[in-house]
C-alpha cells in the first residue's frame, strides 16, 4: 500500500474535511481504545456457557467459535465509532448558544440526563446526533427518552437504537427509527418504555 493511498492518508483527509483536529482525534481515540479494548481480551465464545447450554446453542445452529482474523472487530469499530462520536460532539457553550440558554443550564441538563452527554474528565460533552444539523435545535421528544437509557449503556449503543428501524415503532404501517419517529411528532412514552428496556 502506497502513502497516498494509506488508511492513515485517508483518516487525516476525512478529519481535515469535517473540521475535526487531528491532534484531539487521536489523544480521544488513544483514550478509548486505553480504556476499552486493552481491558477486553478476546473471549472464547464457548467458556461463557455451560455444557448443557453449549448443547442447546449448538443444536439450534449458534456457532461458539472465535472471531476469525478476517471478521470485523466489533470492540475496535465500537471504540472507533465513539473516538468520532466524542471529537464530533458539542461542548456545553455550543448548545447553550444554539438553544440559547446558559452553559450553566447545560450542564444542569446533563446531570438531570434531559440531554445526553458523556463525562470527559471536567466537561460534558454533547453528541451532536441529538440536535437537527439544520437548526442546532434539540430533537423534539429526546429530552424524554434519554432518562430511560441505563447510565450504563454505551454511547455507540444508545445511538444505533435511536437510528436502526424498531418494529414497535411504525409510520405508514412500515418500522421506523426512534429518531424518525421523534421528528415526525410521534409520542416520545413509546420510545422511553423501548429505551428502558435496553
Amino acid at each position: 500500500m502506497t502513502e497516498t493511498t494509506s488508511p492513515w492518508v485517508a483518516l487525516r483527509t476525512a478529519l481535515r474535511e469535517a473540521g475535526a483536529d487531528e491532534a484531539e482525534f487521536l489523544d480521544e481515540a488513544l483514550r478509548v481504545v486505553r480504556n476499552g479494548l486493552s481491558r477486553q481480551p478476546s473471549i472464547d465464545p464457548g467458556s461463557l456457557f455451560t455444557r448443557a447450554e453449549i448443547e442447546v446453542l449448538l443444536r439450534g445452529g449458534l456457532g461458539l467459535e472465535p472471531r476469525r482474523a478476517s471478521e470485523p472487530d466489533v470492540a475496535a469499530r465500537t471504540a472507533a465509532g465513539a473516538s468520532v462520536m466524542f471529537i464530533e460532539a458539542k461542548t456545553a457553550g455550543d448548545v447553550a448558544k444554539a438553544l440559547g440558554v446558559s452553559a450553566a443550564r447545560i450542564r444542569q441538563r446533563a446531570t438531570e440526563r434531559s440531554l445526553y452527554a458523556i463525562r470527559s474528565g471536567e466537561m460534558w460533552r454533547f453528541p451532536a446526533w441529538q440536535f437537527d444539523p439544520r437548526t442546532g435545535h434539540e430533537i423534539p421528544g429526546l429530552a424524554s427518552v434519554i432518562p430511560s437509557f441505563s447510565p450504563t449503556l454505551h454511547p455507540i449503543a444508545v445511538f444505533r437504537f435511536l437510528e436502526e428501524p424498531n418494529p414497535d415503532l411504525e409510520i405508514d404501517d412500515e418500522p421506523t427509527s426512534p429518531f424518525r419517529w421523534l421528528a415526525t411528532g410521534g409520542d416520545p412514552a413509546p420510545v422511553a418504555e423501548i429505551a428502558a428496556a435496553l
